[in-house]
C-alpha cells in the first residue's frame, strides 16, 4: 500500500522492506548511470511522495537533489536537500545533504553558481536574496556545528560585498556571540569594529558609531588577548578616541560657523581642549576657534 507523508517518519513506522520503492530506486539509478538525470526524477519523486516510510526514502531525496543540481535547477536541489535534513535527521545522508547545501551556497556567494535568464539566452549570478536565504537556512539548521559558523562567516562577507554593511555587522556580531571558539570569531570581531569605524561618515550618528567602534576594538583585545592583531586593535581603539575628539571639534565648528549657536560652540571647544592629551592637534585648533566663538557670543549679546 502506498502512502504520501510530509514530515519525519513516525518512530517505529519505517518499513523494513518496500519492494516497490526498491524497484523504483533501481530504475532511477539506472537512468543516472546513463547520464539521464532528468528522467531519473520520475521514479525518485514517486519514492519520496508515496513511499516516504521506505528505507531508501532518504537516499531518494538525496539523489533527487543531485539530479536537480546536474540540470542546474539549483533552487529545487537546495529544497530537496533541505527536505532530507528536515524529515530524516537520523539518516546517514544528513551531513552529506548539509554539505551539498553549503557547497551550493558558497558557489552562489562567490558567483561561481549561475542561473539562466531569458530562456537560457545567457547566465547570471544567483539573486542576492536567494543566496542570503540559503546561508541563513544553513546557519539555522546546523546551529551547533562548525558548518553554521562557516555559513555565518560567508553570509557576513557576502553582505559586505553587496554593500549592506549594517546587516553584515549584525551577522559578524552574531557569529562572535554564538560561536566564540570558532576559527572565524577573531576576524568577525575585527570586522564588527571596522564596520562601525567605517560607518562614522554615514548619517548623523558619527560620535555614536566611533564610540561603538572603540568598544568593539577593546572587546577584541579582551576576547583574544594573544591574537597577533591584539596590539593593533588597541591602537585602533585609541585612534577612535582621537577621531571622536576631532568629531567634537567639527560639531563645534558647525555651531560657530553655520548655526551660530555660540554657547554650544564654546561648550564643544572647551571639551576638545580638555582632551588635548588624546588629540593635541584638535585641541590647538579648538583654542583658536574658542576665542572666535567667545568674541561672536559677546558681539551677539551686545547687539541684543
Amino acid at each position: 500500500m502506498c502512502e504520501s507523508f510530509d514530515g519525519p517518519p513516525p518512530v517505529g513506522q519505517v518499513k523494513a522492506v518496500d519492494p516497490q520503492a526498491d524497484a523504483l530506486m533501481v530504475e532511477a539509478k539506472s537512468y543516472q548511470k546513463e547520464g539521464k538525470m532528468s528522467k531519473s526524477r520520475g521514479p525518485l519523486k514517486e519514492i519520496v511522495r508515496y513511499h516516504s516510510l521506505a528505507p531508501n526514502a532518504p537516499e531518494a531525496r538525496f539523489l533527487l537533489g543531485k539530479a536537480y543540481e546536474a540540470t542546474e535547477d539549483y533552487r529545487d536541489a537546495f529544497k530537496e536537500y533541505g527536505k532530507l535534513i528536515d524529515r530524516y535527521p537520523q539518516s546517514e545522508l544528513y551531513a552529506d545533504a548539509l554539505n551539498r547545501q553549503l557547497a551550493m551556497a558558497m558557489d552562489a556567494a562567490s558567483g561561481k553558481l549561475t542561473v539562466p535568464v531569458f530562456w537560457g539566452a545567457w547566465n547570471t549570478s544567483m539573486e542576492s536574496g536567494v543566496v542570503v536565504k540559503w546561508l541563513r537556512e544553513i546557519v539555522e539548521k546546523a546551529p551547533y556545528n562548525d558548518m553554521a559558523a562557516t555559513a555565518s562567516s560567508i553570509l557576513a562577507k557576502y553582505l559586505v560585498d553587496q554593500d549592506r554593511p549594517e546587516e553584515a555587522r549584525v551577522e559578524y556580531a552574531r557569529l562572535v556571540e554564538k560561536y566564540p571558539d570558532s576559527r572565524y570569531a577573531p576576524d568577525a570581531q575585527l570586522m564588527v569594529a571596522q564596520l562601525w569605524a567605517s560607518s562614522h561618515t554615514r548619517g548623523d550618528n558619527n560620535l555614536v558609531n566611533l564610540s561603538n567602534a572603540r568598544e568593539a576594538y577593546e572587546e577584541f583585545t579582551l576576547r583574544f588577548p594573544n591574537h597577533p592583531e591584539a596590539k593593533k586593535a588597541m591602537g585602533e581603539a585609541l585612534n577612535m578616541d582621537r577621531l571622536m575628539v576631532h568629531q567634537q571639534l567639527e560639531v563645534g565648528r558647525y555651531y560657530l560657523e553655520r548655526s551660530r549657536e555660540y554657547t554650544s560652540a564654546i561648550f564643544c571647544f572647551e571639551d576638545v581642549i580638555r582632551q588635548k592629551n588624546i588629540n593635541p592637534e584638535a585641541a590647538r585648533e579648538a583654542e583658536s576657534l574658542l576665542a572666535k566663538a567667545k568674541q561672536a557670543a559677546a558681539a551677539a549679546k551686545a547687539e541684543s
